[in-house]
């Protein structure tokens, strides 16, 4: 069975992290966090950015392999 990821909020990602939600945009935009997802309606540009977890997640553990 495949298990569903749950789709994270900036707040609830900066606080998971403990880093300010500036500073998640700006690893975005440099390619060292990873992007978020979309929703949202093109035409009237009203959207939202949603964090997969597990992408989170596999980035923390990326994050410790790489300082051990």
């Amino acid at each position: 069975m495949k298990s569903h990821s749950k789709l994270l909020r900036i707040r609830e990602v900066s606080e998971w992290i403990n880093v300010s939600h500036s500073s998640i945009y700006k690893w975005v935009e440099q390619g060292r966090f990873p992007p978020p997802i979309k929703l949202g309606d093109d035409e009237t540009k009203r959207q939202s950015a949603r964090w997969v977890e597990e992408d989170i997640e596999d980035w923390i553990k990326n994050k410790r392999i790489k300082d051990d």
